[in-house]
C-alpha cells in the first residue's frame, strides 16, 4: 500500500483520489459579509422616513464607531419618495468625515442581521430631523440622485475606533414636503488570523 493521507483527528478517515489522481476536496465559499452575518457581526441601520419642509440641508444620519474592531458599510441605500413644489426632481446627499454630532437627533440602534444573535453594535447612531445640523468634521462626498427611485450606493466605507460620518440630504428649489429615508449594510470585520 502507498502514501496515505489521514484527517489528523484519530477519526480514521483517508483522503480520496479522483480517478484523474486529484484529492477530493470540499470547499464553502462565502463573502465576508455573509460569513459575519452568520457571526452576528452584520447589521442593518438606517433611519424612518423623515419628511423635510424646505429645500435646505438637513443632517439625515449620524453614526460613531465605538468598537475595537472597524466597522464596514458595504452599500447605503437613500430615498426621497416625492417632493411637492421642489423642482428639478433631484436631491442632494452630503457626506461629512468626522463630525463630533447632529443638532436633535434622536438616538437608534443598529439591526443586527442574525436574529439568533444577541451581539449589540456599540455605537452612537442618531437620526435627524427637518433642519438638523452637523458640528465639525468635513465635506467629503457630494452625490445629486434623483427623487422616486432606490438609489443604492456601493460604498465599502470603513470606520475605525472613534471615527464617525454624517449623511445630509438637500431638497430640489421650492420644496415643501419630501419624505426621505436612509439605510446600509454593514458588519464588525473582526480579524480571523
Amino acid at each position: 500500500m502507498g502514501f496515505q493521507l489521514e484527517d489528523g483527528k484519530g477519526r480514521g478517515f483517508i483522503a480520496g483520489v479522483s480517478t484523474n489522481n486529484r484529492m477530493l476536496t470540499l470547499g464553502v465559499n462565502e463573502n465576508i459579509f455573509q460569513y459575519s452575518a452568520e457571526e452576528g457581526d452584520a447589521y442593518f441601520i438606517g433611519t424612518p422616513l423623515i419628511t423635510t419642509t424646505t429645500a435646505n440641508e438637513s443632517a439625515l444620519f449620524y453614526i460613531k464607531n465605538n468598537e475595537d474592531d472597524k466597522l464596514i458599510f458595504e452599500n447605503f441605500f437613500i430615498v426621497a419618495e416625492n417632493t411637492v413644489g421642489g423642482s428639478p426632481s433631484m436631491f442632494r446627499v452630503n457626506w461629512y468625515r468626522n463630525p463630533t454630532s447632529i443638532s436633535s437627533g434622536t438616538a437608534t440602534q443598529a439591526l443586527n442581521q442574525n436574529f439568533g444573535s444577541s451581539n449589540t453594535l456599540d455605537a452612537d447612531i442618531e437620526y435627524g430631523v427637518e433642519g438638523s445640523t452637523v458640528t465639525g468634521g468635513s465635506l467629503v462626498a457630494t452625490l445629486s440622485l434623483p427623487i422616486g427611485q432606490f438609489n443604492d450606493i456601493t460604498a465599502n466605507l470603513v470606520l475605525g475606533k472613534g471615527s464617525s460620518f454624517v449623511i445630509t440630504v438637500t431638497p430640489p428649489a421650492g420644496n415643501t414636503n419630501m419624505p426621505v429615508q436612509f439605510g446600509g449594510r454593514s458588519i464588525i470585520y473582526r480579524e480571523l488570523y
